[in-house]
C-alpha cells in the first residue's frame, strides 16, 4: 500500500479524518506518502484488525463532480471474486471515505529486491493475473459499464502523446521530438484503438502489485479501462522499476498466451505497439513528476525506460528509433546529473 514520509492535511482533510476515527473507533492515525493522484492515505490501528488503512477520496469541487470514490467501489466488487483486491471494510458515502484492509508495505519490487531468487515464481503469478484480467474479467464484463465505455482510444491516445511531447521532450529534455516519432505514433495509435477489447488493470506494474502472503494483490485500479490485450503485459514486462530476466518473462507471458489462444508471432506484434506507446507515456508521467512534482524518486525509472524503448525498436528494426533512444538516454541522464 502506499507508504512513506507523513504529509500534512487541509483542515477538510483533518475533519473527514475525525470523523471516521471516532465512528469507526479507530485510533493513531498515520498518514502515509500517496500515490500520484489526489487520495489521501491514514493508517490506523482498528481494535478488531490491528491494523487498517483510511482512504480519503477527493470530494466534489465547484464547477465538476468527482466521481473516483464511487468508480472505485463498483470496480473493487467487480474485481473481488476474481482478482485479489483489497477488500473494503467500512464506508462513508458522504465524506467520500473508505476503510479498507491494510496491506502492509512489502510491494512485488520490494519483495523482488530483497528475495530476487523467487522472481519466476511471482513472474508466473503475475501472468496469471494478466490471463484473468483479458480472459474471466473481459468476458464478464457488461457492456455498459463505465470502465469498458471508456476505452484507449484516438482521443485518449492522443491526450497521452501530447501529455509526453509536452512533459518529457519540451519540460524535461528540453526538445521537439523527431517528426517521424509524431508520424510513427499516429499509425500505432490506429492499430491499438482497433484493438482495445479486453479488460485492463492500465497500471499494473510492480509498484502496483503488493505480495501478502503468497499471493498478489493488485491495487490502484480505479483507471481500469478497455483495451488491447497486451496492454498490462507491456505495462509489467517492460517496468519502469524492475528489470524481468529472461526466464521470467516468459513465465510471466505464457498464461497469456494460452488465455487468448494466440500464436508467439501475433502475441508478439501487438506487445511491441503496446509497449512503445506505454513506454511513452510512462516518460510523460515520469517528466511531469521531476519538472513540475520534484519528486526525485522517480529519476532512476527514466534510463531503464528509454533502455526499454530502446528494445522495442529493436525489436522493431527500426535502426533511427534505436539511434534515438540512444539519444535521448544520453541526454536524460545528462539531465538527470545536472538536476
Amino acid at each position: 500500500m502506499p507508504q512513506g514520509a507523513s504529509r500534512e492535511y487541509s483542515g477538510q482533510m483533518d475533519l473527514r479524518l475525525d470523523r471516521a476515527l471516532e465512528r469507526w473507533n479507530l485510533s493513531s492515525p498515520q498518514p502515509l506518502a500517496g500515490d500520484a493522484g489526489a487520495r489521501q492515505y491514514i493508517r490506523v490501528a482498528h481494535p478488531q484488525l490491528g491494523k487498517a488503512l483510511v482512504v480519503l477520496h477527493p470530494l466534489d469541487a465547484p464547477d465538476q463532480p468527482d466521481d473516483s470514490y464511487f468508480e472505485f467501489r463498483a470496480l473493487q466488487a467487480y474485481l473481488d471474486p476474481l482478482l485479489r483486491v483489497p477488500t473494503i471494510l467500512q464506508s462513508d458515502d458522504e465524506d467520500r471515505c473508505l476503510l479498507v484492509e491494510d496491506l502492509g508495505d512489502t510491494t512485488l519490487e520490494r519483495r523482488l529486491v530483497e528475495h530476487p531468487e523467487e522472481e519466476v515464481d511471482w513472474a508466473r503469478k503475475a501472468g496469471y493475473l494478466l490471463a484473468t484480467l483479458a480472459g474471466p474479467l473481459t468476458l464478464g464484463a457488461p457492456g455498459h459499464t463505465f470502465f469498458m465505455n471508456r476505452a484507449f482510444d484516438q482521443a485518449k491516445f492522443d491526450f497521452e502523446w501530447g501529455y509526453c511531447r509536452q512533459n518529457f521532450f519540451q519540460d524535461f529534455l528540453q526538445k521537439e521530438p523527431p517528426r517521424w516519432l509524431e508520424r510513427m505514433m499516429e499509425e500505432v495509435h490506429a492499430s491499438l484503438e482497433t484493438r482495445a477489447r479486453f479488460f485492463v488493470h492500465r497500471d499494473f506494474h510492480v509498484r502496483n502489485l503488493m505480495v501478502h502472503g503468497d499471493r498478489l494483490v493488485a491495487i490502484d485500479f480505479q483507471d481500469a479501462r478497455r483495451g488491447a490485450a497486451t496492454y498490462d503485459l507491456a505495462s509489467l514486462l517492460y517496468d519502469a522499476y524492475w528489470d524481468w530476466s529472461r526466464e521470467a518473462g516468459r513465465a510471466m507471458l505464457e498464461p497469456l498466451q494460452q488465455e487468448l489462444g494466440w500464436s508467439h508471432e501475433a502475441l508478439a506484434e501487438e506487445l511491441n505497439l503496446s509497449a512503445l506507446q506505454r513506454s511513452l507515456k510512462a516518460l510523460g508521467t515520469f517528466g511531469h513528476q521531476l519538472v513540475h512534482k520534484k519528486k526525485a524518486h522517480f529519476a532512476s525509472a527514466v534510463p531503464r525506460t528509454l533502455r526499454h524503448l530502446r528494445g522495442h525498436f529493436q525489436r522493431m528494426n527500426h535502426q533511427d528509433g534505436v539511434l534515438a533512444s540512444e539519444h535521448l538516454l544520453r541526454l536524460a541522464e545528462d539531465r538527470l546529473l545536472k538536476g
